[in-house]
């Protein structure tokens, strides 16, 4: 028999294999919490980034209605697939997504009172003064592949003033459903439907004018990057 083979304890060590995967279960968890650092890492950063290229376009407190809406308008279309309304009740989730939506009816009340009392109604309602000529410019333009800046009377800034309507439409239209239901009213059901129309059509500009805003901050992040 060998030396080594009568080492007391030497073939006891060898006959352990319980402690290697012990020791390789260490690396999963490891990995997970490493990457779970760096996606929240990589989140801050992207949101202190948004946050200063919105402040080319917004002071702090428009930057703070602004995200609220937003958030606001994401609950509520999320909150709008779970709801269930009948005349004799409704569920918890459709209570939630009235009260959210009448906190929401403030909301755009407050963000269209101070976007139109800083700006005018010709900032974003230019062809209402048979006034296009931005917005011709800047069809050309994206037309050609060009990205196009917020201006007075533009493309982006009428835009955004369809948005400012459409959100408007949208909140006090599905307030006045809720009225209209609570009071056991048959015109409920017409609102209802108006108000799902409508919500539509804040969806595609949530869509249109998110994406938009993404690309066009992805862009400027690219710039910055090169610098």
């Amino acid at each position: 028999m060998s030396a080594v083979a009568r080492v007391p304890g030497h073939v006891a060590e060898r006959a352990r294999p319980d402690r290697m995967p012990e020791f390789r279960s260490r690396f999963p968890r490891e990995d997970h919490r490493e990457k779970t650092m760096k996606i929240q890492e990589l989140i801050k950063t992207q949101s202190e980034l948004l946050w200063r290229f919105m402040g080319f376009f917004q002071n702090p407190f428009l930057r703070v209605l602004h995200a609220l809406v937003v958030l606001f308008v994401i609950l509520q279309l999320c909150s709008s697939t779970l709801m269930r309304v009948t005349p004799d009740g409704a569920s918890w989730t459709a209570w939630y997504h009235m009260l959210e939506g009448m906190s929401l009816c403030v909301l755009g009340v407050i963000l269209a009172a101070y976007s139109l009392g800083k700006h005018g109604l010709k900032y974003f309602f230019p062809y209402l003064w048979g006034d296009v000529e931005q917005i011709r410019k800047d069809l050309i333009s994206s037309l050609h592949g060009q990205l196009v800046a917020p201006r007075p009377g533009g493309l982006a800034t009428s835009v955004q003033g369809l948005g400012l309507g459409a959100l408007l439409l949208t909140a006090f239209s599905g307030l006045t459903w809720f009225w209209l239901w609570r009071d056991g009213s048959p015109a409920a059901h017409g609102w209802r439907v108006a108000h799902e129309w409508i919500a539509w059509l804040l969806i595609v500009y949530l869509i249109g004018h998110g994406g938009m805003a993404l690309l066009h901050f992805f862009v400027w992040q690219r710039r910055v990057a090169k610098k």
